[in-house]
């Protein structure tokens, strides 16, 4: 059974890394083209891709992480003490990365809202 504890950590934390590998490309694309594809636009069909890869990466994260705890005992998960490690390393970093993403989009809306109230003035004259 700690075999298969085992490499149930060792998925998630491959998937933990491919999620955190897709949110930093996904940061550095909204660093790079800070006024984001426009959503008529072919150039947004990327990025929703890319946002669309993130979510079925967290939601498989969320369903591995969910079965890992539901068919193991907590003996065989602290078994394996340095995988469980480098799960929480990874979670920390994946959270601190996406509280990032979460306000460069933020402050991107809030210039795309101003940019949209500075353009429907200048229509009025």
């Amino acid at each position: 059974m700690t075999d298969c504890t085992k490499r149930h950590l060792e998925e998630i934390n491959e998937v933990s890394r491919q999620l955190l590998s897709r949110i930093l490309a996904a940061h550095a694309d909204s660093q790079t083209n800070p006024q984001g594809g426009d959503l008529e636009n072919p150039e947004g069909e990327p990025a929703k891709k890319e946002s669309d890869d993130i979510a079925k990466l967290t939601e498989k994260r969320h369903t591995l992480i969910t079965q890992l705890f539901e068919r193991n005992t907590p003996e065989n998960i602290s078994a394996e003490s340095d995988l469980i490690e480098k799960m929480v390393a990874l979670n920390n970093k994946l959270t601190a990365n996406a509280k990032l993403c979460k306000q460069a989009i933020t402050e991107q809306l809030i210039k795309i809202k101003k940019s949209n109230k500075v353009t429907k003035s200048y229509q009025k004259y």
